[in-house]
């Protein structure tokens, strides 16, 4: 299960106005960085939990789709936007999106038999994610609360390393929306 990301949400879940209130930051200079560390913390949540915060459409790939029920490892799934599978030659043949179908409030997929017949892999374009305003308030505190340790540990490491620590507030926070499995 291979995931291409379309980019970043066209409205990030928490606001540039909001993370500099919390951090009590009044002028403008550092506007950059703290929306590089939005965006981190964003990424950083999403990979904790698994759910996408932040509408925006996504490209799953699959090598082999046998299975009927496809358990997703992000969620969750708005929409199918298109499918195409592959024959043995390359080939793509496109499937109707509407044939995929969303179950589990978006965390899974039922997969109709043309596309698990596909016998060199399947791609799937999905519309995921939470809009910013349905963003549970539990996780628009602990990105803030991540941005906080971020905007104080900027000087520890690269802005590519952040967030180089992830606060015990804030795993509790998110604690709720990881899925553990076996």
């Amino acid at each position: 299960m291979i995931w291409i990301d379309s980019g970043a949400p066209a409205t990030e879940p928490v606001s540039l106005a909001a993370a500099k209130a919390h951090l009590r930051i009044e002028r403008d200079d550092e506007d950059e960085l703290v929306l590089g560390l939005i965006r981190s913390a964003r990424e950083a949540l999403e990979a904790r939990t698994g759910m996408v915060l932040g509408r925006r459409g996504f490209r799953l790939c699959l090598e082999d789709a046998r299975e009927g029920t496809l358990w997703l490892t992000r969620r969750p799934v708005r929409g199918v936007v298109m499918a195409q599978v592959f024959d043995a030659d390359g080939d793509a043949a496109e499937i109707e999106a509407t044939a995929v179908r969303i179950a589990a409030n978006g965390e899974a997929l039922i997969l109709p038999r043309a596309v698990r017949a596909g016998r060199n892999g399947v791609e799937i374009d999905l519309d995921m994610g939470l809009a910013a305003e349905e963003v549970p308030e539990m996780l628009r505190v602990a990105m803030l609360q991540l941005v906080a340790a971020s905007y104080e540990m900027r000087g520890v490491g690269q802005g590519s390393m952040q967030p180089a620590v992830m606060p015990p507030l804030v795993r509790g926070l998110i604690a709720p929306f990881r899925r553990i499995g076996l």
